[in-house]
């Protein structure tokens, strides 16, 4: 292999596919990324056997070929001095000399046929496929990512959990405290499936499919989901455990339901919670006509806040988690969010007002009427 090629686009491509390199703790899988050219084409994939990621480019070259290059490669690259990078692999040895101006590395290559294969699937092979906007797909994975468990003891609840109709695709996520769902247009081929895809690989979706990308095509085979979009592909495995039906937990009435303009109660929030920061992040929050009010305390004082409201339903007390609706907050697009309650210690709701698809359910904490407002924390 020999090949010039700018080391910014060479760059940009390797940072691409970090995140699926093996650890030195995975022996099952060379530690590498493997480079190849071909048909005046470039291509870079890594893969740790639960992630792989490709992605390719087109740079003339004079002579085709293969090698795996240690992770290092991927920070060599990216410090290189030059604009252009030379690359050249001797055939037999595999070792591979970059340069760039004054920097000459030699790299001690591998065989590409020690790396495993991406998995490709013929239109028969796949059991389903569909085909999605990116801007819808991404914007969903950001209304439910956040909500994951990060607790590896509960690996059901550390996927997004996909449910695929004809016409529309269901994401849920959960961390025992909260849910978020959403959905958004899918044409999918195949009856109702669901799946669980572990949130870790499907938060490279958002970081590699940038907004050149219009079209998200997906291929479900076995237990591994692969999603295309231009010249970058992402294969996961997929996570076998079972997710609860979020049918049974999402409350279908409501006693009260308020209208809070979403910037002025975010900043009340995220203000309340730096005296809470790095301990539990709990707030009464009182509701009733006209006004919502915020009160927080700790070892490092209090704080009361007051944001306007819509409101309709009975004067109501709540004791939440005030990162929790912090969370939700941020991705929301609309000017308002709608905040659905059912009872001082049952779940609440909170919906976009710009996507009323989008339901974040709110588990309350119970705290003891009789503790002072300044024994919250402790």
């Amino acid at each position: 292999m020999r090949l010039s090629v700018s080391r910014a686009l060479l760059a940009e491509h390797m940072q691409t596919v970090a995140k699926a390199v093996p650890g030195k703790i995975n022996t099952s899988v060379p530690e590498g990324v493997l480079l190849e050219s071909s048909d005046e084409v470039v291509t870079i994939a890594a893969t740790n056997l639960e992630i792989g990621i490709r992605t390719s480019f087109t740079a003339p070259h004079e002579a085709s070929g293969k090698v795996v290059l240690p992770a290092k490669i991927i920070e060599i690259i990216k410090r290189l001095p030059g604009d252009i990078v030379d690359i050249s692999v001797d055939e037999n040895s595999f070792l591979t000399e970059i340069k760039s101006e004054q920097s000459e590395f030699q790299i001690y290559g591998l065989s590409a046929e020690e790396f495993p294969l991406f998995p490709e699937f013929s239109p028969e092979e796949a059991q389903y496929s569909f085909q999605v906007e990116a801007a819808y797909f991404k914007r969903a994975l950001k209304q439910t990512l956040f909500a994951v468990s990060h607790d590896e003891g509960k690996p059901a609840f550390t996927g997004i959990y996909l449910t695929f109709n004809e016409s529309e695709l269901f994401f849920a996520a959960s961390d025992t405290f909260r849910l978020a769902a959403t959905s958004c247009p899918v044409s999918f081929s195949g009856k109702k499936i669901s799946i669980l895809v572990p949130a870790k690989n499907l938060q490279e979706v958002i970081r590699i499919f940038g907004e050149e990308e219009k079209t998200i095509e997906g291929v479900i085979v076995k237990n591994q989901l692969l999603l295309s979009s231009g010249e970058r592909k992402i294969f996961s495995r997929l996570l076998d455990e079972n997710f609860p039906n979020i049918e049974r937990v999402i409350p279908k009435n409501f006693i009260g339901q308020a209208l809070i303009k979403i910037t002025p109660f975010l900043h009340a929030l995220e203000r309340a919670a730096l005296l809470s920061e790095g301990m539990n992040y709990i707030a009464r929050i009182s509701i009733s006509e006209g006004i919502i009010t915020i009160r927080a305390a700790s070892k490092y004082g209090k704080i009361q806040e007051t944001v306007e409201v819509q409101y309709q339903g009975e004067d109501m007390e709540l004791s939440l988690n005030m990162r929790f609706i912090i969370d939700m907050l941020k991705v929301c697009e609309g000017e308002y969010c709608i905040l659905k309650i059912n009872g001082q210690n049952k779940p609440c709701v909170f919906i976009d007002s710009l996507h009323e698809d989008y339901i974040y359910l709110v588990l309350p904490i119970r705290v003891d009427p009789e503790i002072k407002e300044n024994d919250i924390a402790n």
